[in-house]
């Protein structure tokens, strides 16, 4: 079948990767390079020549991407959706494991352990333990059932293990552990898997574990040739503490021989002169040969230092900095001065994003934006969301009611939440030696995956980029001296800009009503 005819809305290098045919393909995508674009437009293309019955099998890690792929699908393929399943990879094992419950030796009504289910499971077995030792067991459980190349694993997993077949449920990594042993010891299973298969393709393939892995080189084996698309950004591998192994993204060509590897290197989101100052901190962990993305917007960019007393104090900085940007939030703002007009807003709440490494900065933040009135979305509030898709499963391929980064909210966001998201505002506060990198008390993250995750944070902004330090912080009850993070001396001087803070008291404002009892 002749290949399609190239589109306007396709550059040279995402055409290349459009169209590539009959072998495997790994697809090297740097921030704002249109990846969700170029993937999305190659499926439409391998569904239009696939043969009867047979289907493009399309996998993400979550199930916004899952449902902003198929919104986009429906819409090229013209709602014909049959040749093709998107979904997660546990949604697709979970599938997979329903229809073969007999072989599997699972009950008719097996189902998944929610995530407050599983703590109250934890409470139950180890009541002697605090919650702190419960969440790390839980966490070392999931690793060894991520990791395929694990052989021996404590005792107490077993008795874990136990309980869940006791009450017919599974936990979430059950779901690819079980359908790679599935496909393994019955062959039957995985040929009729393979049968109605004749391409794979997973985005973000930077982030997958062992068992993915393996579950990818099942499902590929078929002698008729199921050929795997793959694409990614190995600088964006942040997931390294749930069991990701950006070592799959660099031996590709050798796992799934006769690869080609292709490289998009326009970018469509930030301003060139952020971009560098991206470009610079990855510049000591180049391990992979990332080629560095250029610029194809017109935009002037901006990197703002900001070295604040303490952390209320930065709290206080970015509510300030955000009232300038929208143009005043509340009548105290512009009664106190903090801006100077009710003028037209440069940049509306959903245009601001506020980054951090800890979970624990939040809180502070939401202090000073609730005194402030500035409206804002969370981690945590994207976390309940996700975990409304396995509640309520018939929902999974329709499209949200409300979108939260899409309303008027400032999004207040983990570095690894902001993940695949784009702000025209972005603030990374914290920006401190023993919180980026992460090196503080029993919490020692890997340095490179550190600097990744730093990368990731500044290369969510557009045009503004606000990096801030405290000198004083406090967290977990203690409060500490704090330096900047050495990732700020890796950009170059000239690419940065330092905010002072005006220390000047203002003069009180003139008393134009009598007081009542004068």
């Amino acid at each position: 079948m002749p290949l399609p005819e190239k589109n306007s809305d396709l550059n040279s290098l995402q055409w290349q990767a459009v169209i590539h045919r009959d072998r495997h393909l790994l697809i090297m995508a740097g921030p704002g390079t249109g990846k969700t674009h170029t993937l999305t437009r190659r499926i439409e293309g391998l569904c239009q020549e696939l043969e009867k019955g047979q289907q493009v099998l399309a996998i993400t890690f979550t199930h916004k991407a899952a449902r902003e792929m198929q919104e986009r699908l429906k819409t090229l393929l013209h709602d014909d959706l049959d040749r093709i399943y998107v979904g997660t990879f546990h949604s697709f094992c979970l599938k997979v494991l329903r229809h073969f419950r007999e072989l599997a030796q699972l009950p008719d009504d097996f189902r998944i352990l929610l995530p407050e289910e599983t703590q109250n499971l934890a409470k139950e077995l180890w009541p002697k333990l605090s919650s702190a030792e419960r969440n790390h067991r839980l966490e070392e459980i999931s690793r060894c059932k991520s990791d395929a190349e694990v052989f021996s694993h404590p005792q107490w997993l077993d008795h874990y293990n136990q309980h869940l077949k006791r009450r017919g449920c599974l936990d979430f990594d059950d779901l690819i552990a079980l359908t790679v042993e599935l496909m393994k010891h019955h062959s039957s299973a995985r040929i009729e898997l393979q049968r109605g298969l004749r391409h794979i393709c997973v985005d973000e393939f930077q982030d997958i574990n062992a068992r993915q892995h393996e579950l990818l080189k099942q499902l590929t084996s078929a002698e008729e040739k199921i050929f795997l698309t793959a694409i990614g950004d190995p600088n964006q591998a942040i997931y390294g503490f749930r069991g990701s192994r950006v070592i799959y993204f660099e031996n590709f060509a050798s796992d799934f021989a006769g690869a080609q590897i292709l490289e998009l290197s326009e970018n469509y989101r930030s301003a060139q002169s952020l971009l560098k100052a991206s470009t610079q901190v990855m510049a000591k962990d180049q391990r992979f040969g990332v080629p560095s993305v250029v610029a194809k917007m017109q935009a002037e960019g901006h990197l703002i230092i900001h070295a604040a007393a303490t952390d209320k104090a930065e709290a206080e900085f970015v509510v300030h900095e955000i009232e300038k940007l929208v143009g005043g939030t509340s009548l105290f703002s512009l009664d106190s001065k903090r801006v100077d007009s009710a003028g037209e807003a440069e940049v509306g709440f959903a245009d601001i994003a506020v980054l951090y490494r800890l979970n624990s900065q939040r809180f502070v933040l939401e202090e000073a934006f609730s005194r402030s009135g500035i409206p804002f979305f969370t981690s945590a509030d994207q976390s309940r969301e996700e975990w409304q898709d396995w509640k309520k499963p018939e929902q999974n391929s329709q499209k949200a009611e409300s979108n939260n980064f899409e309303t008027q909210k400032v999004s207040l966001l983990t570095l690894h939440a902001a993940k695949g998201l784009e702000f025209r505002v972005v603030f990374i506060i914290g920006c401190e030696s023993n919180l980026l990198p992460l090196q503080m008390d029993q919490m020692m993250a890997d340095p490179q995956e550190e600097r990744r995750l730093f990368y990731v944070g500044m290369t969510r902004a557009k045009t503004k980029l606000y990096l801030t330090h405290a000198g004083r912080r406090q967290l977990y009850g203690q409060f500490r001296q704090q330096t900047p993070s050495p990732f700020i001396n890796d950009i170059e001087e000239d690419l940065k800009a330092y905010h002072v803070s005006n220390q000047k008291s203002r003069p009180k404002k003139k008393q134009t009503q009598i007081g009542l009892f004068d």
